[in-house]
């Protein structure tokens, strides 16, 4: 549960009229995983500062850390002096250097700043790719070992053939998150084998995948 002064009722009627204003963030920057754009939190910050300034209102967002995980708070403030305060957002950097945290920083800044604002940006476009992505799924390489039951969910043909495997969009996108978010490979391969059926992420199936990203993302 966030945290925020006993009344908002004035930062609310604010907010109300910031969200009437505010507009679609354009896209400035692509991502290099899936050649989409996506808006940069410089651009954002441009964007909604003179907005907010309009109507009373500030963002603030403070880093922290214990010196493994980085964390950050944004706060929303209304010149009335109510604010609203978002629960820390912890994070583990790929690398625990000044780059690392950096892209660490701006990651978590840009989302939960949008997350705040309730933005549009389009961010979240390179989810939607890996899950409709058009690349042709690969079957895993057979193995010599006695075949196990399989799942349903894999097997049950209908009348436009079997489900189709994950596609390599979204196995790359899976990884990606893995190590955004700092997920360590033993708990990454222990997602994988609570799915019924699947010991690898080759195994899941395109709507499975979907499933499992939503999961990974959540985490």
């Amino acid at each position: 549960m966030c945290n925020k002064s006993d009344s908002i009722v004035n930062l609310a009627k604010a907010l109300v009229a910031f969200n009437l204003e505010v507009k679609i963030i354009e896209k400035d920057a692509k991502n290099p995983h899936f050649k989409n754009d996506y808006a940069t939190l410089d651009t954002i910050i441009d964007e909604v500062r003179p907005l907010l300034a309009k109507h009373g209102l500030v963002i603030m967002q403070f880093p922290g850390g214990d010196g493994e995980h980085y964390t950050l708070r944004t706060m929303l403030v209304h010149e009335s002096g109510e604010f609203i305060e978002s629960e820390p957002l912890t994070m583990k950097p790929v690398k625990n250097d000044p780059q690392g945290i950096g892209s660490c920083t701006t990651y978590a800044r840009r989302y939960s700043l949008s997350a705040m604002l309730s933005l549009n940006t389009g961010e979240d476009d390179d989810g939607e790719k890996a899950t409709h992505s058009s690349t042709p799924a690969q079957p895993p390489a057979a193995t010599p070992s006695a075949p196990r039951q399989a799942s349903s969910t894999n097997t049950q043909s209908s009348s436009s053939g079997p489900a189709a495997l994950i596609s390599a969009a979204q196995i790359s996108y899976c990884h990606k998150i893995k190590n955004d978010k700092g997920i360590s490979e033993d708990d990454f391969r222990a997602m994988i084998a609570a799915i019924p059926g699947r010991e690898s992420i080759k195994e899941l199936t395109k709507s499975e995948a979907s499933v499992f990203i939503n999961k990974l993302n959540a985490m």
